[in-house]
């Protein structure tokens, strides 16, 4: 038990760990989401705006301990699965729904992989921002 008016973990706990868990960020990754509101041709042809890049640099993907995801929509089996994509804490606020694009990994089929935001977790001691992300399977193959 701390002494009266005394913490356990000192108050900058987390901003002093947090070099060390960038330095074990082994791939990179670039987040954008959607900017503009795009326009629509004289032919009926939508063209969506240009998308605003929110992160670029170190990340840390991993599988999600889950299994994939199985559903029949229509005719089609859809298959997602998810991931754990770690960035720099300092990040620029990263919302569901912004995608994430791998562009280097130790792993040669990660980079392109796009992911979809689904969750930003929080804790009240974070080393980095926790991104929950899946991938469409079914989209990707097509």
């Amino acid at each position: 038990m701390p002494l009266p008016g005394t913490r356990v973990i000192h108050p900058q706990f987390s901003e002093h760990h947090r070099p060390t868990a960038t330095s074990g960020m082994c791939a990179t990754c670039h987040i954008t989401r959607a900017g503009g509101e795009g326009t629509t041709g004289p032919d009926g042809t939508f063209t969506p705006g240009v998308p605003l890049t929110v992160y670029t640099g170190a990340a840390r993907v991993s599988p999600r301990p889950t299994d994939q995801r199985r559903a029949v929509s229509g005719d089609r089996r859809v298959v997602l699965r998810e991931y754990i994509v770690a960035v720099r804490w300092d990040t620029a606020e990263v919302r569901v729904d912004d995608l994430v694009t791998v562009d280097e990994a130790d792993d040669p089929r990660l980079p392109g992989i796009g992911l979809r935001v689904i969750d930003v977790q929080m804790g009240d001691q974070e080393w980095e921002r926790i991104l929950v992300c899946e991938e469409n399977l079914t989209e990707a193959s097509q």
